[in-house]
């Protein structure tokens, strides 16, 4: 009778820990995995939304220490540089007649 008994629950035990049973359901495991990933590109799109506006902040800052000549200087060279890089020529007659 004790090795029934024995023999019951050891085969009880073989069942229950072989038993194919999911801890989740695929549909609600691809939906953990979604909102994570989302969370992650909202985290992602908002550091960098964060260094472009320090960035920014700090070329204006650098900006406004500059005296109001260099200032103008500044200006002129970056209009300068944004037409060579468009690879756009000068006016025809500031060509025509410079120095």
């Amino acid at each position: 009778m004790n090795k029934f008994i024995l023999r019951g629950i050891i085969f009880l035990f073989l069942g229950v820990f072989y038993m194919n049973v999911q801890g989740q359901s695929p549909r609600k495991a691809e939906k953990t995995i979604e909102r994570r990933e989302n969370q992650l590109n909202k985290q992602k799109e908002d550091k960098k939304e964060q260094s472009e506006k320090q960035i920014e902040a700090l070329r204006q800052k650098h900006i406004d220490m500059q005296t109001k000549k260099v200032q103008k200087r500044m200006k002129k060279s970056r209009k300068k540089a944004k037409r060579v890089n468009n690879n756009k020529k000068e006016f025809f007659l500031k060509r025509w007649f410079r120095r």
